[in-house]
């Protein structure tokens, strides 16, 4: 079903959202917090809660991160000081309610769906990614920006960048519009792996 997954994350975000308003205060995910946590991210409570300690505590206690905490806190988690490159582009993408700031909720369930969730949730937040400019379609000089992140990351040279750009532009584009839908691209890195291995921010 097109875009389930993000619908259904979404529904499930606003719950939360309603839940936690805007609470800041220190350890004030609440039971219900955790158990709509637990059914979204498939952890158990007690994951869930040490998952909140540590966000709270990285978060300087607010509970949500700016852009330079979630950076340090991103590239910590995954171990490679080189993603710095890239989480300005992942946090846009984690950020669903587009305040600035990502919350632990956004947090935690952009984080597992894009560690550890389906190859299709991993690619439905790649999109986001790709999306600089959040008009819900990837253009050729985004590809190309994110592709070049990408490929310095891995140390790739700069050229393959645009190649890569280039081709899947001219792939996944079914309707010959020269822009991708979040259809397009999710389904074109699903039917070529090699070009959805090189589209994929989260595996680096």
């Amino acid at each position: 079903m097109r875009n389930c997954f993000m619908r259904r994350t979404a529904s499930r975000y606003e719950d939360i959202k309603q839940n936690m308003g805007n609470r800041q205060k220190p350890h004030s995910l609440t039971t219900k917090d955790i158990q709509v946590l637990v059914k979204l991210s498939g952890k158990t409570e007690n994951e869930i809660r040490q998952w909140y300690d540590e966000f709270h505590k990285e978060s300087n206690g607010t509970d949500r991160m700016n852009k330079r905490q979630f950076q340090l806190y991103y590239t910590k988690l995954k171990n490679n000081p080189k993603l710095e490159q890239i989480t300005d582009h992942i946090f846009r993408a984690f950020d669903k309610d587009r305040s600035g700031t990502v919350d632990f909720s956004e947090f935690l369930i952009a984080y597992i769906a894009t560690s550890t969730g389906t190859t299709r949730e991993k690619f439905e937040y790649a999109f986001e990614v790709f999306d600089i400019n959040a008009d819900d379609k990837i253009k050729q000089k985004e590809a190309e920006k994110i592709l070049h992140i990408i490929c310095q990351i891995v140390g790739l040279p700069e050229e393959d960048a645009k190649t890569y750009a280039k081709t899947v532009m001219i792939s996944f584009d079914i309707n010959y519009d020269k822009a991708l839908t979040k259809e397009e691209f999710v389904n074109g890195c699903l039917h070529d792996s090699a070009l959805g291995k090189i589209a994929d921010p989260f595996d680096l």
